[in-house]
């Protein structure tokens, strides 16, 4: 008996625990054409400077690895090479994922109130040309 209350504390536990998922997004430019460059995607919260996350193909396709809460929430946003098993390195604070292309500005995705669908899918990143 006291094997099987073990065993259910364990599966309780790790029930509770969040999960890593990739969410799939996309970097249009204004006209909805494809960036035809890599576009580096960026965590920017406030208070800290941005954080390199992943790279878009030239295509405009990125994928972001993060930790999902039980209430299908961003718990925390991981670099595409963290090896980090501490928490070393995250942020904390309302954040937004922008891109990063020369003579672009990017629009922001809030992060802060985003909830994670069953496709897995971000909404649309637009570059805008800069203006001269």
């Amino acid at each position: 008996m006291a094997r099987l209350l073990v065993w259910g504390i364990l599966l309780a536990g790790s029930a509770a625990a969040n999960d890593i998922v990739y969410l799939n997004g996309k970097v249009t430019l204004e006209n909805g054409a494809a960036p035809g460059k890599s576009v580096l995607i960026e965590l920017s919260c406030q208070g800290s400077d941005p954080v390199r996350q992943t790279n878009s193909s030239k295509k405009g396709t990125y994928y972001l690895k993060v930790e999902r809460d039980e209430f299908n929430h961003i718990a925390r946003a991981l670099p595409a090479a963290a090896t980090d098993m501490n928490g070393a390195g995250s942020v904390s604070g309302p954040c937004a994922l922008i891109g990063d292309l020369k003579g672009y500005d990017s629009s922001r995705i809030d992060l802060s109130n985003f909830t994670i669908g069953k496709d897995l899918k971000l909404p649309d990143m637009v570059l805008k040309a800069k203006s001269k």
